[in-house]
């Protein structure tokens, strides 16, 4: 499970910005709370900001470091056909222009059976990697660079430092690392183990940005796996559509065989609808659906495996398209010790304050931008002028709208006049 995501220098984010997923010590709604190794973690986090706030900006310093992890032997100039290219977005208007951005993660994995912290993190400009670091330890949580033995340390310029573990791979790191490349991408692709373990955690994040239209709908018109094979996967996804529409009994996949060899075969979705008084049924192209039953058609595939394998969901701009009564039934999914049994964690940006009454305190994010510069802190981390928290009793949506917590729009005249 994640604990920590620590980032610095990047988009809106002058300074360093701390998502943190370690419940504090309150007792409101208990059950979301899982306990494992010496930590309570959250399942959920969401999180609020006015538009232009920098929301956005916490979900892409996410998406850029795992990014980074799983292309970054691409980043070599070399290359010149490379598809990618190193280029960190770091804040534009001060002299942080020119420093490095800075991403690390604190989580909790196994080796083994046994369960350890790791903390990863690096340092990183256009020219390259300055410092990158994986460490473990056994005993505390997020306590950054203290009481961590380190599996590797990489400093520009510097000899690499590596545990006694993985220095029989010395040579090969050495004779392939370049300025751009990530160690662990590289150590990855040389088949050492804690190199390994490191990008299959991030291969198990799922990083969706669905106010990308392009992207919304390259999902919905990817197909859930062994749909055309198995009868069993259209039956679950049926009951999984009926949750939010029992008019659908069935779904048909017809396959569009390819023109050639050097064609894929296509696919086209149908759904067959009852009728009111049942009597009888039609047969509805998925493209005709509506945007939310496509929308969740294509959420299918993402939240079964994340429910099934666990591993972390960000999402930017999650419940576009989406009912807020559908969007709760997802965040109750992802709460329910039963419905989330690999503790799957679910993380996503929104406007909508309909959902917070669900939440605990510090589930609920805000992202608020002052002269310019993002700050993100938690409903947990708000105190009054005593000292004292928002209550856990409190109406959070109300308070927030009002204003009381900061994070919202600094509204005025739509059209601009007196």
């Amino acid at each position: 499970m994640l604990l920590q995501f620590y980032f610095s220098n990047y988009r809106s984010f002058e300074g360093e910005g701390i998502l943190d997923m370690r419940a504090s010590g309150s007792n409101e709604l208990s059950s979301h709370v899982r306990n494992t190794l010496n930590e309570r973690v959250l399942p959920v986090t969401a999180i609020y900001g006015a538009n232009a706030s920098g929301k956005s900006s916490v979900f892409e310093a996410f998406q850029f470091m795992a990014f980074c992890v799983l292309e970054s032997l691409s980043f070599s100039d070399e290359n010149k056909k490379n598809p990618y290219k190193l280029k960190v977005d770091s804040f534009k208007f001060s002299e942080s222009r020119e420093k490095p951005s800075e991403f690390e993660i604190n989580y909790i994995d196994k080796k083994g059976k046994k369960e350890l912290y790791y903390n990863y993190g690096f340092k990183i400009d256009n020219s390259g990697i300055l410092e990158e670091y994986l460490a473990y330890n056994t005993k505390t949580g997020v306590k950054r660079n203290e009481d961590y033995t380190y599996i590797f340390k990489r400093e520009r310029n510097q000899k690499l430092h590596l545990n006694s573990t993985i220095e029989k791979f010395r040579e090969n790191l050495e004779i392939s690392l370049k300025d751009k490349t990530l160690l662990v991408s590289l150590g990855a692709k040389l088949n050492i183990d804690e190199f390994i373990r490191v990008r299959t955690w991030f291969i198990n994040t799922e990083v969706i940005n669905f106010s990308n239209l392009l992207y919304g709908v390259l999902l919905e018109n990817t197909l859930p796996n062994n749909i055309f094979e198995s009868e069993e996967v259209r039956k679950n996804l049926v009951n999984f559509i009926n949750s939010f529409d029992d008019s659908i009994i069935d779904i048909e996949v017809e396959k569009i065989s390819a023109i050639d060899e050097n064609d894929n075969d296509n696919y086209r979705v149908f759904t067959i609808h009852k009728s009111d008084k049942e009597t009888s049924t039609a047969r509805i192209s998925m493209n005709e659906e509506s945007s939310g039953t496509k929308k969740m058609f294509s959420l299918y595939q993402t939240l079964l495996d994340a429910l099934e394998n666990g591993g972390v969901f960000f999402a930017d701009e999650l419940d576009i398209k989406l009912h807020p009564l559908l969007m709760r039934n997802i965040l109750l999914t992802f709460t329910d010790k039963e419905k989330n049994p690999n503790n799957a964690q679910l993380i996503f940006t929104t406007h909508n304050t309909i959902y917070m009454d669900l939440l605990r305190r510090d589930e609920i994010w805000f992202v608020e931008k002052d002269n310019g510069v993002s700050n993100l802190y938690s409903l947990d981390d708000i105190t009054n002028e005593k000292g004292e928290k928002v209550r856990k009793d409190s109406n959070y949506e109300k308070h927030y709208l009002l204003g009381n917590y900061g994070a919202i729009p600094n509204l005025k005249n739509l059209l601009g006049r007196e």
